[in-house]
């Protein structure tokens, strides 16, 4: 199951009366003329915004080691032996792991995040579209999309960062039985990476365009060859043993790395938090930017496997949830709960909370905040 974009949090965001001139006016975003933004920028690296910080990294670095551990202590065994869900069918389980996961993110690059902006700047909904572009406060949207097309590389090739088919990979499946069918699948990928790679960055600046259109249409088209014929050769190709190897491959050699990339990322920001909070200087506050971006990677390139605990434990919208509550997020910044323990109290809710909220904490205008 994908993500649900709290599209209700958005919406309040827009009524508070937000506006801006155009996608290419200024450097930080919309230009955030209505006094409950300033509000917020007013409180920017005080103490408590700190400590925030602080609170926000050690719930994402918790969330990280939770879906890690889940993985390593049954889940991966229940997709390495078609358990569960999969109805001890391991043609069911590769549909649904690999290949449904695949058409499921090339779907919503394509369609939502990258055609959701797309759709309302052509309409002229200029500060909608804006504001509906993920990772913008940080400028790393097309980092974050291409990185979502690379989770299916990794899957079908059977390799993190492979490039080529893998031992007991579903691509070498693939290729043995249908090598024409293996070669459109990868040049498919191949084509979805190039087009995100040739848009204009910022995205948030560059939302249409002839190159926003065709990286569209190659999520599009990667989707519609999984759909259409990767999915039927699945299930027309029935080998169970060849499908128990390439599963077992993918728990292991794939997914379970993964996590623990992004696992072991967490807690190196959550330690550049704490590092910065304790004394703010420019520098740390630079390191614990780089640490977001590191941990920003695994998990987009996690995003073809937001099934099983990333979905029934609800870790998927705790860890990403976007657009940020911003209302919420200047109530608890501007309390007087003060300490990493009390606001972490305050911090349950998911739109106040993961990546994004960090993100806000850390970047304006697409850099690190500037400590004065």
């Amino acid at each position: 199951m994908r993500k649900t974009k709290h599209f209700m949090y958005f919406l309040a965001f827009l009524s508070a009366g937000m506006v801006m001139t155009s996608c290419n006016d200024d450097n930080d975003g919309p230009q955030q003329q209505d006094d409950f933004d300033a509000k917020i920028e007013a409180l920017a690296l005080a103490p408590k915004w700190n400590n925030y910080l602080l609170a926000a990294s050690e719930e994402l670095a918790e969330d990280c080691a939770t879906l890690y551990n889940e993985w390593v202590n049954g889940y991966a065994t229940t997709v390495k032996n078609a358990g569960g869900e999969f109805g001890n069918s391991y043609t069911t389980a590769v549909e649904q792991t690999i290949v449904q996961g695949s058409i499921d993110i090339a779907g919503e690059v394509g369609e939502q995040k990258i055609g959701g902006p797309n759709s309302l700047a052509k309409e002229g909904k200029t500060t909608q579209a804006v504001l509906e572009v993920e990772s913008w406060y940080s400028f790393n949207s097309l980092d974050d999309y291409r990185n979502n097309i690379v989770s299916i590389r990794n899957s079908y090739f059977g390799g993190i960062n492979a490039t080529s088919a893998q031992t007991n990979s579903l691509s070498a499946f693939v290729a043995s039985k249908n090598a024409t069918l293996n070669t459109r699948v990868v040049d498919a990928i191949s084509n979805a990476i190039g087009k995100i790679d040739a848009m204009d960055k910022p995205f948030r600046n560059n939302l249409i365009g002839s190159k926003v259109d065709a990286a569209m249409d190659a999520c599009a088209d990667l989707a519609d060859i999984f759909e259409r014929e990767l999915k039927s050769f699945v299930q027309t190709n029935t080998d169970e043993v060849a499908y128990k190897a390439i599963l077992e491959n993918y728990a292991d050699n794939i997914v379970v790395p993964t996590y623990a990339n992004m696992k072991n990322k967490a807690e190196a920001l959550r330690d550049a938090a704490q590092t910065f909070a304790a004394s703010p200087t420019q520098n740390k506050l630079n390191i614990a930017a780089d640490a977001w971006r590191a941990t920003r990677i695994p998990w987009e390139q996690s995003e073809s496997f937001l099934y099983g605990p990333a979905d029934l434990l609800g870790l998927d919208p705790s860890l990403d949830s976007w657009p940020l509550d911003q209302a919420d997020i200047y109530t608890i910044l501007s309390d007087n709960k003060q300490s990493v323990a009390e606001i972490r109290s305050e911090i349950t809710d998911e739109a106040v909370r993961g990546f994004h909220t960090i993100e806000l904490l850390l970047f304006k205008g697409g850099n690190p905040r500037v400590v004065k």
